[in-house]
């Protein structure tokens, strides 16, 4: 099967062409000046998922149960939501999965339950296997590797002090597996800069780890100085799609991040961006921030969501109070109105 050129492929073209001259010329100027968007898509996604991995990756949420043990259940069914709603990525777990509060056992399970209910489809299978330490991170690279996902992703450790520590753990995950690795830029020792030339190195020594979820701060210099570089295959925006639209204009692949109530929405913003719709594009997006706003005030707004929806059958987070009162409700469901025209109908249950 032949492989379109994407917008991000063209950018590489170009950045390849000035990266000898030292130039910086992708991420400069104005959009307009900029490749367009990439050809718009059947709503079949993606006919060569290994070539393309562009566009929304869903961190799914954990479901549990009311005595608070994971629902591996409600995690298959949230495959089938997710499927249902048009995304091209699932990635689990991470940060938005409670992945801090998830035993390796309860990970483990979870890796083999996602790998069995994505089988078939279309969607990019993407498993976190960040651990504290390096010899950890590679325990459940290696399980993970056994499963066959499309790709992995991994956070940086919590044990060490340098870039040279976190070197010797990239460098260990990319001796386990030769499928694309993502990068996740969060960093996670005090003091430590998760510098842009690092993660261009490792990518350089080896290319399936150039793959990056961009999140650290400055995130707009970060994105700008990866994009368009011939070591960098994908960059991704992140922080619950709050500047997705503008991340867009820089040139990302799409999203990852946890947002598995709104996303509809956030294919719907994607599909408007590939017609270059810039209009519609801003358009879902306000109503996106609003919906994200209200979760700043209301922090378990995203759990209510879930479970109203259909996705999950219990609001129930570990470590969290998800009651909410009259007022919070109110606000929440005032909002999701705004998206009402971009929301489809979850699917009922087998």
């Amino acid at each position: 099967m032949s492989r379109k050129l994407s917008r991000r492929d063209t950018l590489k073209l170009v950045g390849s062409a000035v990266v000898g001259s030292g130039l910086v010329a992708v991420g400069a100027g104005s959009a307009s000046a900029r490749p367009g968007p990439a050809p718009a898509r059947e709503h079949v996604r993606r006919p060569d998922r290994d070539a393309d991995m562009r566009g929304i990756f869903v961190i799914l949420s954990t479901p549990y149960t009311a005595s608070e043990a994971v629902d591996f259940d409600d995690l298959a069914f949230q495959v089938e939501w997710l499927d249902h709603a048009g995304v091209h990525g699932l990635v689990w777990p991470q940060n938005s999965s409670d992945y801090p509060r998830l035993t390796t056992a309860e990970i483990r399970r979870g890796m083999e339950v996602l790998a069995e209910a994505n089988r078939g489809r279309d969607m990019t299978l993407v498993l976190g296997v960040q651990q504290d330490s390096t010899d950890e991170m590679v325990a459940l690279a290696r399980f993970a590797e056994d499963l066959g996902p499309d790709m992995m992703i991994a956070m940086p450790p919590k044990v060490g002090s340098s870039l040279a520590d976190y070197r010797t753990y990239y460098e260990a995950l990319a001796g386990v597996t030769s499928r694309p690795v993502m990068i996740q830029t969060q960093p996670n020792l005090p003091g430590v800069e998760f510098e842009t030339d690092f993660i261009l190195d490792l990518a350089r020594r080896h290319p399936h780890l150039g793959y990056v979820k961009e999140e650290a701060q400055p995130v707009f210099d970060r994105i700008q100085a990866l994009v368009g570089r011939p070591e960098i295959e994908r960059v991704f925006s992140a922080m619950r799609g709050r500047y997705f639209a503008y991340d867009l204009r820089l040139g990302v692949d799409g999203l990852v991040s946890g947002m598995g109530m709104y996303a509809d929405v956030f294919v719907a913003m994607w599909d408007a961006y590939t017609r270059g719709d810039w209009d519609e594009v801003r358009d879902i997006h306000g109503h996106l921030l609003v919906m994200l706003t209200c979760e700043s005030e209301i922090p378990v707004a995203g759990r209510y969501l879930l479970h109203r929806r259909g996705i999950f059958r219990s609001r129930t987070q570990r470590g969290r109070d998800t009651r909410l009162n009259e007022v919070q409700i109110a606000e929440i469901e005032h909002n999701l109105r705004g998206l009402e025209p971009y929301l489809k109908q979850v699917p009922r249950r087998a």
